[in-house]
């Protein structure tokens, strides 16, 4: 599965690029992903990310996060993201992190 990102304001700032494709042999959760950013940027992504560092995490009450147009929030960060919703269809998904200040 493919993951398109769409990072925006001090995201961006803090990733260092506005657009990242990632690739998983299965469908991750909200949260496999969010663990895979963090690995790759940090805990200054980590701190922008989530209010908490124990479990049960929760995301920041500013950001913004968008699964192919929808936007999602902590009852999201289990479910694994979206599949093709039919045979042969791209497995591409669009995620968007849009911290609340930037506005849309």
């Amino acid at each position: 599965m493919n993951v398109q990102i769409d990072f925006m304001g001090v995201i961006a700032d803090i990733t260092g690029t506005k657009k990242l494709a990632l690739d998983f042999d299965a469908a991750p959760t909200l949260s496999g992903l969010l663990d895979e950013l963090e690995t790759r940027y940090g805990d200054e992504f980590t701190t922008r990310m989530y209010r908490n560092a124990s479990t049960p995490r929760r995301l920041q009450t500013g950001m913004r996060i968008f699964i192919n147009g929808t936007a999602v929030d902590d009852r999201a960060l289990e479910a694994s993201l979206p599949e093709p919703s039919a045979p042969g269809a791209s497995a591409s998904i669009l995620v968007y992190f849009l911290p609340a200040c930037c506005g849309g």
